[in-house]
């Protein structure tokens, strides 16, 4: 039974992606209540009108400081979130990279020094027993949740060297668009960006060390922006994974399902659900040699952040860690 039979919640970043998404699976959750929203530049204006598909169904005004409420979702810029969060008390969950990594791998990601202490990492197929008295939690980033899941059941017996290849939607970028990620720049192309460089390299390393890796790979990950609103689909070329491995360390898990097929983004788009294929097969033009690849496919702003957000929240609360997150998703 847990220690709380409902926890009120205030979603700070609301005007953003992130928090619409988080918006989403508060307001579909059984024991939250949303109590806040906050946004600087939205304040005085209802939620409803920064995302019209609420109609009526949620009689709320953003506001610019936070509302006091047993729960903060922090979906805020990276830099923001660790200014906001000791104002706070309760359970915290950042959705930004402000408490994610050490120094100095949080400096080398982001660009500036923090001297706090990184949060509890909040993967929860890291462990649902880590976050037994905890309060903060670090949302891990939404390439860095597909890559770890892909990568987790593997994580004693890694090679030196892994390949990871992965697409992302427009929505990762943020609400407000740049040079490179608006619509124009974006539809009916591929854009590779971060080559070898991007900042969820470093959280994936934290994660395999959490989870017991002997010894740490060189993650070389190469993203592309693809043009689409939604999703994450990471291909990672790894010998010795099989199905079976895969299937016993996911066995139970709701929020992850396992197949021999390659999956794809349609699939689970607008869900919280982590699609991973283990997929051997021979390999072209080669005499009796056979491959694997292990492919992830999640979508970024649910699996990848706010139905994640959530399932952490589920956790620091005690409950189940899909309460409220099994709902049928959109099915075309």
């Amino acid at each position: 039974m847990s220690s709380h039979d409902t926890l009120s919640v205030c979603i700070h970043g609301v005007s953003g992606y992130t928090g619409a998404e988080c918006l989403r699976w508060v307001l579909n959750h059984p024991r939250l209540r949303l109590v806040g929203a906050t946004a600087q530049k939205a304040a005085g204006k209802p939620v409803s009108a920064l995302w019209p598909r609420l109609g009526a169904a949620l009689d709320l005004t953003v506001s610019r400081e936070p509302v006091e409420a047993d729960a903060h979702l922090l979906c805020l810029p990276h830099g923001q979130a660790v200014a906001l969060a000791p104002q706070l008390s309760g359970f915290i969950i950042d959705l930004s990279g402000d408490h994610r990594l050490a120094e100095p791998d949080h400096s080398a990601a982001y660009g500036y020094a923090r001297a706090t202490a990184p949060w509890l990492y909040g993967l929860p197929e890291l462990g649902h027993s880590r976050y037994a008295g905890e309060k903060r939690v670090a949302n891990p980033g939404c390439f860095a949740t597909a890559l770890e899941l892909a990568l987790l059941p593997m994580a004693a017996q890694l090679p030196d060297i892994l390949h990871a290849t992965g697409l992302t939607g427009s929505t990762g970028s943020g609400v407000t668009p740049t040079e490179t990620t608006h619509h124009p720049a974006r539809d009916e192309n591929l854009r590779p960006y971060k080559v070898l460089n991007h900042q969820h390299v470093p959280e994936v390393l934290r994660a395999l060390t959490e989870a017991g890796a002997r010894s740490l790979p060189s993650l070389q990950f190469v993203p592309i922006s693809a043009p689409l609103r939604r999703g994450i689909l990471v291909a990672i070329p790894l010998p010795g994974a099989t199905i079976e491995n895969y299937q016993a360390f996911y066995g139970g898990n709701l929020l992850a399902a396992v197949s021999d097929q390659p999956p794809d983004v349609l699939s689970v788009a607008g869900t919280p659900l982590a699609r991973i294929g283990v997929v051997h097969s021979p390999v072209s033009g080669t005499r009796g040699a056979t491959g694997t690849v292990v492919f992830c496919a999640i979508d970024n702003l649910a699996r990848g952040a706010g139905s994640q957000a959530v399932a952490n929240l589920n956790l620091l609360a005690g409950w189940p860690v899909d309460l409220g997150l099994t709902a049928l998703g959109p099915l075309v």
